[in-house]
């Protein structure tokens, strides 16, 4: 190559040493390859997150703790051969800087595994590709080590795609965000957004799940070390009096009864954007909650229960909106898969709703109950 093409591939390497400090929780490495004649050479860098330096592999080995001395002697090493191509190496994408006769120029790709054969989906296009996602999906349970989806898992992969649809829309405008899984248990939600958020709508998401459990809390931070999804963190600690995080969005999948009261409790007093929650065990009202003048229409406890359920989450939804947050409410998959079926949507306005906070008291005296939620959504 030519000596005068330095400085160009040196302005390419600097976009590199900005990506890296962006998004450092995505890198996986950087690799190259370096022709002379008829002879090619390889080189890696990779990075030890725990004694903050880079691990250079190039005709020996060296480490750097200055990325900027790192390009200067990578960049000036490789123009010395008549080509050499780098490749900065994220999860699932690639950019590279070729390097030939012809210049440098800076190419971009995702890395797209083959597709495998989607026996048993549906006809469709889906947001969680089999292959694409197959090292998650396989950790999960989902797929074989064949890479084939489990027939007894093909309806929980068409709920999570629908799951998927009907939250998209709620990261459109973000391109980095803080996201807490609130009772995450093995944290199956987390893991399935972030691979979405960073693998199909590129945008950067911080993750914490909050569990009093210290088993699942362990086994969720195995996975994600496994997986290599250095932007999540695990935290055992109670989630009524948690408040070490500043949310963006709160999601909270099926944490039982009161716990998922905590959960938008923590959403409100932190002023989170956006809360995601299927609701799950609805007890608490049960035995509170009076109809004066409806006794004949619950008289009948299967009645009781399912009116228990509807008033319970009716007045989370009502609580929610009390606080200044657009709520919908709607099924998210069929009651033959599972009851308790309903994804509770929320996105915070500029103010409070003062005739929605008239109707929430209302109804609270009404039907002389206290939940939970108004407890965990004040202010420590």
């Amino acid at each position: 190559m030519n000596r005068r093409q330095y400085d160009k591939v040196r302005l390419f390497f600097s976009g590199f040493e900005e990506k890296f400090e962006q998004g450092r929780d995505y890198f996986e490495r950087i690799c190259w390859k370096a022709s002379s004649g008829r002879r090619e050479y390889e080189g890696d860098i990779i990075y030890d997150a725990d004694a903050a330096v880079f691990k250079y592999s190039f005709a020996g080995n060296r480490t750097f703790d200055n990325m900027q001395e790192m390009f200067d002697v990578l960049a000036d090493t490789l123009v010395q051969y008549d080509s050499a191509e780098v490749d900065y190496i994220e999860r699932g994408r690639m950019t590279s800087v070729i390097m030939d006769g012809r210049g440098v120029r800076l190419e971009k790709k995702d890395i797209q595994p083959v597709q495998a054969e989607p026996t048993g989906l549906k006809n469709k296009s889906y947001h969680l590709d089999l292959a694409a996602a197959a090292p998650l999906l396989k950790q999960l349970g989902f797929l074989t080590d064949g890479g084939k989806i489990k027939n007894d898992m093909i309806r929980k992969y068409n709920q999570t795609d629908r799951f998927l649809d009907l939250i998209g829309d709620m990261f459109e405008t973000k391109d980095k965000m803080t996201i807490v899984d609130c009772a995450c248990g093995k944290s199956y939600l987390s893991f399935i957004l972030n691979y979405y958020l960073w693998e199909k709508l590129h945008i950067k998401a911080d993750f914490t799940g909050i569990d009093i459990k210290p088993e699942v809390i362990e086994s969720s931070a195995a996975l994600a070390e496994k997986l290599g999804y250095r932007n999540m963190r695990f935290i055992c600690q109670d989630l009524r009096t948690f408040d070490g995080v500043k949310p963006d969005t709160v999601i909270s999948l099926h944490a039982c009864d009161t716990a998922t009261d905590m959960a938008l409790g923590y959403a409100i007093r932190n002023g989170a954007e956006n809360i995601i929650c299927i609701p799950c065990c609805h007890k608490e009202l049960l035995d509170q909650y009076r109809m004066p003048g409806y006794e004949s229409l619950l008289k009948h406890g299967v009645f009781r229960t399912r009116m228990n359920d509807i008033l319970t989450d009716a007045l989370r939804c009502l609580k929610l909106e009390s606080c200044g947050y657009k709520v919908s409410c709607v099924e998210y998959c069929s009651p033959l898969d599972t009851p308790k079926n309903l994804l509770i949507k929320a996105r915070r306005t500029d103010s409070k709703n003062p005739s929605a906070e008239k109707e929430y008291r209302r109804l609270l005296s009404e039907l002389h109950v206290r939940p939970s939620i108004e407890y965990y959504s004040q202010k420590n």
